[in-house]
C-alpha cells in the first residue's frame, strides 16, 4: 500500500517538473517572472475564524501602464510553475480572494494584497511569499441591555462608509437585532451611523460621523443607555473595540486608535493539544513534533500516530502545507492540498488523504479526541528530501484557537 501511494505522488511531481522545463529562449529587453516560489498566507487578526488562503485567490499582474499581462487562480499559478517572459520595466502582483471588492455587503470579506517588482532583462525575478490582509472595514452593530430594554418598536442602525452605499442593521420591536457583520471598501476616512427607532414610545433618529475609519479594521458600533443633564434617559452612540478601550465620539480631529481583534473573543488555546500517541504504537523515536526524521522503510517501517485533544469540542480544523521540496510543493499544489479544510474537504483534496492520510469529513465537528494514523505517508514522502511543515491550526466551539507545527524531514 505505501508503493502504490508513493507512485500516486511521485507522477503528479514528475507531470510538473516536466511542465517547468518548458522555459522560453531569452530575447533582448526580455526578462522572466517565476511564480512557482510564491505562496499566499492570511493574515486574520481581524477575523475570529480562519480563512485560508484557498486555491481560488485571484493572481494578477499588471505594467506600469495598468494592463493586465497575466489573470490566474492561485492553484492555476503553483500548479504550472512556469516562468513569464515580460518586457522588461515596473510591475505590480495583485492577490485577492474575490475579482472585485463590493462597496458594502453583509457577510463578504475580502482579503488581498499587492506587490511592486521590476523586470530585468536576461534575469529571472521571484516574488515569495505574500500576506493577504482585509481589504475592508468590518463593522458589527450592537445595544447595551439597558438600551434593549427602552425599545418598543421597530427601529435600524444604517451606517455608510461610501455615500450612498448604506448597510441598514435591523433592530425588532422584541429587541432582537441584526448582529451580522458587514465589510466596506474603504473610500476615505470617515463612517457616518444613522439610527431610527421607537424608545419609550417614541420615535428617535440620531447620527453621528466617526473617523479614522481604514482597511484592516473591525469598528463594532455600540449603543448605550445615558442620562442628561436633566436626569432624563437618553442614548449615545460609541464605537468599541479599541485597544485603548476608549470611545470614540465624533470629533473628526480627535485622534483615534486601531482596531484590532475582538475584545470579549476567548483567551488562550482552549487547551487544544497534539501529541505522539504512544498508547496507540507511536514510535518511541518520535518525541518532538517539530522534529520528525523519516527514515526509509527498509531501514525502520515507522507508526506515525498522533492524538489531538480539543476539550472545547472541534469547529475547525485547517492545516497549511509548505516544503523546501519544490517537487513536493507541486504535487500538493495539483491536489489543492496547499490549504486543507479537512472539515470540508474538495473532491480534488482526495488524493491527498492517500497521501498523507488525515482525518477528515463532517464527522470531526464536535470532536473531543481525535487519532491521526500517518504511518502510510512514510514511503510517499521519502521520496522527496528536505523539511515538509504541515501547520494544524484547531479552533474549538467557544473560538479557542491553537497552531501546531507539524515538522517532518527526509535527509
Amino acid at each position: 500500500m505505501k508503493k502504490y501511494i508513493s507512485i500516486i505522488l511521485s507522477c503528479a511531481a514528475v507531470f510538473f517538473a516536466a511542465s517547468c522545463q518548458k522555459v522560453p529562449v531569452c530575447n533582448q529587453g526580455q526578462g522572466y517572472l517565476s511564480l512557482g516560489e510564491l505562496r499566499l498566507s492570511v493574515d486574520e487578526e481581524v477575523e475570529t475564524k480562519a480563512v485560508a488562503a484557498g486555491g481560488n485567490y485571484i493572481i494578477s499582474v499588471k505594467n506600469a501602464s495598468g494592463d493586465e499581462v497575466l489573470h490566474k487562480t492561485y492553484s492555476e499559478v503553483i500548479s504550472s510553475g512556469d516562468k513569464i517572459s515580460l518586457p522588461a520595466g515596473e510591475y505590480t502582483l495583485e492577490a485577492r480572494s474575490a475579482e472585485s471588492v463590493p462597496v458594502a455587503a453583509f457577510e463578504q470579506p475580502v482579503y488581498g494584497t499587492s506587490k511592486a517588482f521590476a523586470i530585468e532583462a536576461g534575469k529571472t525575478t521571484t516574488v515569495g511569499e505574500l500576506v493577504c490582509t482585509l481589504l475592508q472595514c468590518k463593522v458589527t452593530v450592537a445595544y447595551s441591555d439597558e438600551f434593549l430594554a427602552t425599545v418598543t418598536g421597530a427601529g435600524s442602525t444604517k451606517v455608510s462608509v461610501t455615500s450612498g452605499y448604506p448597510l441598514e442593521y435591523a433592530l425588532n420591536a422584541d429587541a432582537s437585532y441584526d448582529q451580522s457583520a458587514g465589510y466596506f471598501a474603504v473610500s476615505g476616512s470617515t463612517m457616518e451611523v444613522v439610527f431610527s427607532g421607537n424608545i419609550d414610545g417614541k420615535s428617535v433618529k440620531q447620527t453621528k460621523v466617526f473617523s479614522g475609519i481604514a482597511a484592516k479594521q473591525w469598528r463594532q458600533v455600540r449603543f448605550v443607555l445615558k442620562k442628561n443633564e436633566q436626569g432624563n434617559a437618553t442614548f449615545d452612540i460609541e464605537i468599541q473595540d479599541l485597544i485603548s478601550d476608549a470611545p470614540i465620539n465624533n470629533d473628526l480631529s480627535a485622534a483615534e486608535d486601531v482596531i484590532g481583534d475582538d475584545p470579549d473573543a476567548p483567551k488562550g488555546d482552549g487547551g487544544i493539544t497534539l501529541v505522539p500517541d504512544y498508547e496507540a504504537g507511536c514510535d518511541a523515536e518520535i518525541a518532538d513534533l517539530t522534529n520528525i526524521l523519516i527514515v526509509p522503510v527498509e531501514t525502520r517501517d515507522m507508526s506515525i500516530k498522533f492524538k489531538a485533544t480539543v476539550p472545547g469540542g472541534v469547529k475547525k480544523f485547517t492545516v497549511n502545507i509548505t516544503s523546501t521540496n519544490n517537487a513536493f510543493v507541486n504535487a500538493i499544489a495539483a491536489a489543492d492540498a496547499t490549504n486543507l479544510d479537512l472539515i470540508n474537504p474538495t473532491e480534488d483534496n482526495a488524493i491527498i488523504f492517500t497521501v498523507v492520510p488525515f482525518p477528515h469529513g463532517s464527522e470531526l465537528l464536535g470532536q473531543t479526541s481525535i487519532d491521526f494514523e500517518l504511518s502510510a505517508a512514510q514511503d510517499a514522502i521519502i521520496a522527496y528530501p528536505g523539511v515538509h511543515t504541515f501547520t494544524m491550526k484547531i479552533t474549538d466551539q467557544n473560538g479557542c484557537s491553537k497552531e501546531i507545527p507539524v515538522v517532518m524531514t527526509v535527509e
